[in-house]
């Protein structure tokens, strides 16, 4: 895959990423709507050795229903969510699919917490939808 490369709103915050994407989803769940202000976040999962990060960031934990610990990381200038984490998954990070300027290389492969979803999103009936996250 080319290298992805995206920024927050303001520009203070830049990444480059080179390697193959582990994942690509819609996650539908309360907290990636809550975060996002959005219906749904579109992840884009890498290994964290594979992402350049420059500029500084501010992060914000919580755990969840799985009782996993979460961080996403955002731009203190802006507010721009730029990427998450989870404690499961060392060495992964997730990049937020609308700070990625190849936009035509962000293609999500499945939809997560479809059960979740608000009644007025219209899910893509060419991406399998899950209710919760597949194991």
């Amino acid at each position: 895959m080319p290298k992805l490369t995206g920024n927050c709103l303001c520009g203070a915050v830049s990444f480059v990423a080179e390697g193959e994407p582990a994942l690509q989803a819609n996650c539908h769940c309360t907290d990636c709507r809550q975060v996002t202000g959005a219906a749904y976040a579109t992840l884009v999962f890498m290994k964290e050795a594979d992402v350049s990060i420059t500029g500084q960031l501010q992060s914000f934990e919580h755990s969840v229903d799985s009782g996993n610990v979460l961080t996403k990381e955002f731009c203190p200038k802006c507010g721009s969510q730029m990427f998450g984490k989870n404690g499961a998954r060392p060495g992964s990070i997730a990049l937020r699919g609308g700070s990625i300027n190849e936009q035509e290389l962000v293609q999500p492969q499945l939809n997560v917490f479809a059960g979740r979803k608000m009644d007025c999103t219209i899910l893509d009936p060419n991406i399998p939808a899950h209710d919760k996250m597949p194991s």
